[in-house]
């Protein structure tokens, strides 16, 4: 005759499954929040990587524009400005901003891609409240105002306002 030792304990079956399901819970979830923290490192990796190539894109036509000297005003629209500056040795060259399909380009270079919208509005030097225009007018317009929206993680607005100084 075997004789049971009551002070043996063990698990039991409903223990065991309880805890099992408790564990997979606590995993799933905890797989749910690793998945969401790479989706944020991705967008926001992506995001400094569209705003930096704006803020490069920008700061170029920021520089070109500032030396404008003069405007071929039959050549200009919304997406598209041919002007006239000096270069470095003082020899005045023509050069052409263009969007043409998903690229910004500067006389036929690529100056980004991604490009969502670009715009040029030509207005005068009333800040306050200026009368802009979709096409140069060698009278009133003063002031370019530039738009850029690379198309990506998130479609940030770049905008800025550039004064040509040799106009």
């Amino acid at each position: 005759m075997q004789i049971k030792n009551r002070k043996q304990r063990g698990f039991t079956l409903i223990e065991v499954v309880v805890t099992l399901i408790l564990v997979g819970i606590t995993a799933v979830l905890a797989g749910m929040w690793i998945v969401s923290v790479a989706n944020g490192y991705i967008f926001a990796r992506q995001n400094a990587a569209n705003v930096q190539r704006g803020q490069l894109a920008m700061t170029r036509l920021v520089k070109e524009f500032s030396a404008i000297q003069a405007v071929n005003a039959g050549a200009t629209n919304d997406t598209q400005i041919t002007y006239t500056r000096s270069d470095a040795s003082g020899i005045p060259v023509s050069s052409t901003v263009s969007k043409t399909g998903s690229t910004l380009q500067l006389n036929g270079n690529i100056l980004t891609d991604g490009v969502g919208a670009f715009t040029l509005a030509y207005c005068d030097d009333n800040v306050s409240s200026p009368t802009c225009s979709s096409t140069w007018s060698p009278t009133t317009s003063k002031v370019i105002n530039i738009t850029l929206i690379l198309s990506g993680a998130d479609n940030i607005p770049l905008t800025q306002r550039v004064a040509p100084r040799n106009l």
